[in-house]
Order: structure tokens, then C-alpha cells, then sequence
């Protein structure tokens, strides 16, 4: 007879698998232990030791500090990571990185999920692909505070054998809000008013920024920065960073002199008296109708940054506006008059040219700025050596004119000197601009009426 034996089959409990990032030494409880960032001087910032915001964000160490030193768990595509700003777990713990362990020796490990992250500017603006594109630019200060986000989906890490075999990680996310370090003070916008400076009035990328004004483009030219056209009591906004308003008006003091030149002066000012924010107004002061005097020479003006005179911003004024105050509209033949009374033997006054308000093209004027069709287009005025005229002046610089407070500016067509025949035979007409959006029109007369202002001649 047979003997019958029965084995019992035990099952033996072993250890899950676990995230790790030192080789299985450490085991990762959280996900947030992967969302930690690494700065250039080797200093580790996790989320649960970070408590910057907006207002108080991460200085870099150095001032010459690069995206791709700023490091995290996800790999740049120069470290071969093509699929950034993500990376999937299953990429983390294949080889080279090997995130990933078991104490019970079990292999064959997947895991699904992923880690993301994204870059911001100061603007909410996502620049994640232009870091990925640029990972070696610098932070632009005039940029900060960006918003680095690193975040994580749920995780479930799994192996082929053991009990258990599998981990399971909830999702996670944390920003950063980061800065460079600034170790010399800037100007990052000129600022005047921003209406009419999108869709087709916007400037040149590199001049013009639709939701802060121009930008600096020299330190050591002063006619190619914004302004060089200007009136009494126009005034714009210095955004500056890594000085406030007190320490920039304190150096330079509340009211400038031109370095050469003569005429006009600016008066600085913190904005609604915030001498520790970052912005200082800037307005102009000169001749206006009433004026004993009118004289104006192209004057340049010259901001400090520190008590020795290195530059923070220059501009050069070219050309001085006086508009007749009043709602108030003349014919041509007395617009030349009221010019002609400003004038003096040693300061001209002239009505306008076209160019002296406008940089728009239209009804056969094509001196305005290459391609812009028949409104102004927000950039800095320059002189056309070929043509012997300038291309812009006070409305495309300045965007709405008669929104500035303190000016006699008002809505309405200005007066110039140019004239336009279609063909022989048919009536001269007059041109005017249009001091809202700078577009060329003209009258078939002189003896419509229009408003009148002079520039310096």
C-alpha cells in the first residue's frame, strides 16, 4: 500500500522595492525627495526646506548663472534626456541612473508615471522649450523672479518576482521662485505710455517689450535709446533692478541737468512716492508756448548708478515739441503763424514733417519705417542718412500723446508741411496725422482746420 506525504508550501515575505538615489542606501519615502534642486555652488534646496515666493525668491550664488546649473532629478538633453522636460520613471531606473533597488535582490524592475518640469518668467510666461533650446543663457534679472516647477505623477514601481513586489509613490509637485544674483544695477525697460504698442503698433522685438516699453540698446550711444523726441511734462517710467528708487534719485538727485546741450532738464521721482520700489519716474521739463524763453539745443542726458558716474542710462533729445494749448483747431496758414511767433533768431520753431510725429506709411508717404503699414509702429526714431530725414518721431515714441497728464496735447490730426499730388492736373492736398494711432491722412486744402504743435528747427 502506498504511503500518501503531504508539503506545505510556505510563502516568504520579503521587501518591496523602493526609489533610491545613492545606490539603495537611502530609501525614498515621498516623492517629494526627488523634487529637491542643486545650485551652482553645490547647495541642496528640498521642498520641505524651501520657503521662497515671488516676493521673496532663491538668490543664485553668482551673478553668472546659467539654466543648466541649476540642477534636479531630470536630466537636461545634453545629458541625453530627449524626451525634456519630462523624464519617465522607467528611464530613472534603467541605467546610467539606477534609481531604483530591492533588498531581496529582485530584478526586472518597470515603473510607470513620469517627472515634468517647467520654467516660468516673472510674467506667468512658460519658457520651458527656450530653456530647453538655451539651457546655457544666463537669467535675464530684468526676468526674475522665475518659477522653476518640478512635479511628479503617482508612481507604481514593480518587480517581476517577490512578495510584495510592487511600491506605490503619490504624486508631488513644488515650485522655486528663483533669482540672479545682480552685482551691478540695471535699467531694464524705459517705460512711456504702453497704449497702442501691440498687433500691429508693436516695435522690433529688440527694441520694444509690448507690456514693459523699450528696452536698453546701448550704454554707450545715447540716440539709439528711447527718447529722442520730446515736450514738456512728457514723462516715462525707469524700471530698474538692483537699486530702488531712493538709492537711484539720491545719485543722481530730483532734478538732472543735460551733460551738453541746453533747454531741458528732467525731474526724477519715485512713482506714487514709493522710494523703495524699483521704479522711478522720469519727466521731462522745457519750453512751452509761454516760455520767456525757448531756446533748445539736442541734449543728452546722463543717469548714474553709483556715486562715481558709471553709467546706468543715457538719452539724447534731438527734437523739442510746443503745442498750441486749447481746443483749439487752426487753418494752415495760421498754424505757420503761431510756429513762426515761437520763434526767435537763435531757436526756430517749424510746423512738422510728417517724419517729426509719425513712422507710419500711407497715401503715397513711404518714408516711415520699412513694412509698416499706416499707423505708428513703437520704436526709437532714427535719422535716414540717405534720405536726410528721420524715420519716427514724437507719437510713434511716445504711443498716445495726449494721455499724459500736465501736457496741452489733445486728441485730433496735427498739422505738417508735406503736400501730396496724385498726378498733374489734380489738387495738391495736405497731410495730417492722426495723433491717436499715427497713421498719414490729408485734407484737399489749407483751410481746413486742424490742430498745431512746432518742433525745433
Amino acid at each position: 500500500m502506498a504511503t500518501l506525504s503531504a508539503t506545505t508550501v510556505k510563502v516568504i515575505h520579503g521587501h518591496e522595492p523602493y526609489l533610491t538615489l545613492d545606490g539603495g542606501v537611502t530609501p525614498i519615502t515621498t516623492l517629494n525627495e526627488l523634487l529637491s534642486i542643486t545650485l551652482s555652488d553645490g547647495s541642496l534646496i528640498s521642498p520641505e526646506e524651501d520657503n521662497s515666493s515671488a516676493d521673496k525668491p532663491i538668490e543664485l550664488p553668482n551673478s553668472i548663472n546659467t539654466f543648466n546649473r541649476i540642477q534636479s532629478v531630470i536630466p537636461l538633453p545634453s545629458a541625453g534626456n530627449e524626451n525634456y522636460p519630462s523624464v519617465s520613471f522607467d528611464t530613472l531606473i534603467a541605467e546610467p541612473y539606477h534609481y531604483w533597488a530591492d533588498s531581496d535582490g529582485d530584478s526586472d524592475a518597470k515603473a510607470s508615471g513620469e517627472l515634468k518640469v517647467r520654467w516660468e518668467n516673472y510674467k506667468n510666461v512658460d519658457i520651458t522649450q527656450q530653456v530647453k533650446a538655451n539651457p546655457n543663457n544666463a537669467l535675464d534679472p530684468c526676468e526674475a523672479p522665475y518659477k522653476l516647477t518640478l512635479s511628479s505623477t503617482d508612481v507604481l514601481l514593480s518587480t517581476k518576482y517577490g512578495d510584495p513586489k510592487t511600491s506605490y509613490f503619490k504624486g508631488a509637485s513644488h515650485s522655486y521662485y528663483i533669482k540672479p544674483k545682480i552685482d551691478v544695477p540695471l535699467v531694464c525697460y524705459a517705460q512711456p505710455n504702453l497704449n497702442n504698442g501691440k498687433k500691429e503698433y508693436a516695435g522690433p522685438k529688440e527694441q520694444w517689450d509690448p507690456d514693459n516699453g523699450f528696452k536698453v540698446q546701448s550704454l554707450k550711444n545715447a540716440s539709439k535709446n528711447f527718447p529722442t523726441t520730446g515736450a514738456n511734462n512728457l514723462s516715462f517710467k525707469l524700471i530698474l533692478t538692483g537699486m530702488t528708487a531712493r538709492e537711484m534719485i539720491a545719485i543722481n538727485s530730483s532734478t538732472v541737468k543735460s551733460v551738453s546741450g541746453s533747454g531741458i532738464t528732467l525731474s526724477l521721482m519715485a512713482e506714487n512716492g514709493a522710494l523703495d520700489s524699483n521704479i522711478v519716474l522720469v519727466t521731462l521739463k522745457g519750453p512751452t508756448k509761454d516760455s520767456s524763453n525757448k531756446t533748445f539745443k539736442p541734449s543728452r542726458f546722463e543717469l548714474y548708478r553709483d556715486v562715481k558716474k558709471n553709467l546706468l542710462y543715457q538719452f539724447k533729445i534731438d527734437r523739442w515739441y510746443i503745442v498750441k494749448s486749447g481746443n483749439t483747431d487752426m487753418h494752415y496758414s495760421n498754424a505757420i503763424s503761431f510756429c513762426d511767433s515761437l520763434s526767435t533768431l537763435s531757436q526756430k520753431y517749424a510746423v512738422p514733417a510728417i517724419q517729426d510725429y509719425t513712422n507710419a506709411n500711407g497715401h503715397g508717404w513711404n518714408l516711415g519705417a520699412p513694412g509698416q503699414g499706416n499707423t505708428y509702429q513703437r520704436r526709437i526714431s532714427y535719422f535716414n542718412e540717405y534720405t536726410g530725414k528721420w524715420v519716427g518721431g514724437l507719437f510713434n515714441e511716445w504711443g498716445i500723446i495726449y494721455d499724459y497728464s500736465g501736457t496741452d496735447w489733445l486728441f485730433g490730426d496735427y498739422w505738417v508741411i508735406d503736400t501730396y499730388q496724385e498726378s498733374n492736373g489734380e489738387p495738391i492736398k495736405r497731410y495730417n496725422v492722426y495723433a491717436q494711432i499715427g497713421d498719414v491722412d490729408f485734407y484737399f486744402n489749407q483751410g481746413n482746420s486742424d490742430r498745431v504743435a512746432c518742433v525745433t528747427w
